[in-house]
C-alpha cells in the first residue's frame, strides 16, 4: 500500500505544478498584452504629437535636408575620399558639427552640379543657337560652378569662424593667465571665463569653450577633449597652445607658466603680424593712387596749361586772318 501512495503523490505534485505554470504563464501573457496594449495607445496618442512638430519645424529640415542626404546616399560611391575628408574637416571649422552635415552638403554640391549643368544644356540646346560642342563647354562651366561655389562658400565660413577666434584668442589667454595664476584649475577657469559677461570673447570661442567643458562633464578624458577642440578650430596658434598644455601636464611642469610663455609668445607674434600689416599699405596704396588721385592731380596741374595753350593758338589763328 505504501508504494502505490508514492507514484500517486508524485502524479498529483506533477499535476499541481502543470497547473501552477499554466496559470502564471497565462497572468504573464495577459500582463505582456496589456503591456502592448498601453503602449500602442501611447505611440498613438504621440503620432499627432509628432506630426505636429514636423509641421511646426522648417521647410529645409523637413524637405531639403532630407532629399540632400539621400542624394549623398545613392551617391558616395562616386565621391572621393579626399573630398568626403576635406568638407567634414571644413565643416567642423565653420562651426556645423552634426554628422548628418557633411552629408547634407555633399547632397547639396551633386545637386547644384546636376541640375545647373542640365539645365543650361536643356537650354542651350533645345532654344539656343549654338551647337552641341559650345553649348556642352557653356554647360560644363556652370556645372563646375555649381560644383566650387558650395565649397567657396564653406571655406569663407570656416575663414570668418578662425579669424574670430585669431582675434580674441590673446584676450582669452591673458585672462586664462589670471585665473589659473589665481589658483584656479584650467577646467574651472575655462567655465568662469566662459560665464563672464564683460570679457570680449568672440561668439566662437565661447561655444568650443562650452563644447569642451561638456565634454569634460560628460567623463571624456581632458587631453582628447583639448585635442579635438583645437582640431574643431583649425587654428594654428591655438593649437599650438593646446599642445603646450598637453605637455605641461604629461611632463608634470607649471601649466601658469607655460600658459604666461604661451601669451607672450602669442602676443609677439600679434604685434609682428601688425607690423607686417602696416607695412604692406604703402605698396596696396599705389594703385587707389594711380587710378584715381594721379588723374585728378593731372587734371589740375595741367588743365589751366591746356587752356592757355588753346587760348594762344586762337589768337595765332585769329592774328593770321587779319594779317592776310
Amino acid at each position: 500500500m505504501p508504494h502505490a501512495i508514492l507514484p500517486i503523490i508524485m502524479v498529483i505534485l506533477t499535476l499541481g505544478f502543470l497547473v501552477f505554470g499554466l496559470r502564471s504563464n497565462q497572468q504573464e501573457d495577459q500582463v505582456q498584452e496589456r503591456i502592448s496594449n498601453l503602449s500602442q495607445r501611447e505611440r498613438q496618442k504621440k503620432a499627432p504629437v509628432s506630426r505636429k512638430k514636423q509641421l511646426e519645424s522648417s521647410f529645409e529640415s523637413r524637405v531639403l535636408f532630407p532629399f540632400a542626404q539621400m542624394i549623398f546616399d545613392r551617391t558616395q560611391s562616386i565621391i572621393p575620399l579626399s573630398n568626403k575628408s576635406w568638407v567634414k574637416s571644413k565643416m567642423m571649422q565653420a562651426g556645423y558639427h552634426k554628422a548628418s552635415f557633411p552629408k547634407i552638403f555633399l547632397g547639396f554640391q551633386l545637386l547644384f552640379t546636376v541640375v545647373l549643368f542640365s539645365m543650361l544644356f536643356a537650354f542651350t540646346s533645345l532654344f539656343g543657337k549654338v551647337n552641341g560642342v559650345v553649348g556642352f563647354i557653356i554647360s560644363a562651366f556652370f556645372g563646375l560652378a555649381g560644383y566650387g561655389f558650395p565649397m567657396l562658400w564653406l571655406m569663407q565660413q570656416a575663414q570668418k569662424r578662425q579669424e574670430g577666434i585669431q582675434k580674441s584668442l590673446a584676450d582669452f589667454l591673458d585672462i586664462l593667465v589670471i585665473c589659473v595664476e589665481a589658483g584656479l584649475s584650467l577646467d574651472v577657469a575655462i567655465n568662469k571665463i566662459i560665464n563672464l559677461k564683460t570679457v570680449r570673447t568672440s561668439t566662437f570661442l565661447r561655444e568650443e569653450l562650452i563644447h569642451y567643458t561638456r565634454d569634460v562633464s560628460f567623463g571624456r578624458a581632458r587631453k582628447d577633449a583639448l585635442l579635438d577642440m583645437a582640431e574643431r578650430t583649425g587654428v594654428d596658434d591655438f593649437n599650438t597652445i593646446i599642445n603646450a598644455i598637453i605637455q605641461s601636464y604629461d611632463m608634470g611642469t607649471s601649466v601658469a607658466h607655460t600658459l604666461r610663455v604661451q601669451a607672450d609668445s602669442l602676443r609677439v607674434k600679434r604685434l609682428s603680424k601688425a607690423e607686417e600689416k602696416a607695412n604692406q599699405v604703402p605698396v596696396k596704396m599705389v594703385i587707389p593712387i594711380y587710378i584715381f588721385l594721379f588723374p585728378a592731380i593731372l587734371v589740375c596741374i595741367g588743365g589751366p596749361i591746356v587752356v592757355v595753350f588753346i587760348d594762344s593758338i586762337g589768337t595765332i589763328f585769329s592774328n593770321m586772318k587779319l594779317g592776310s
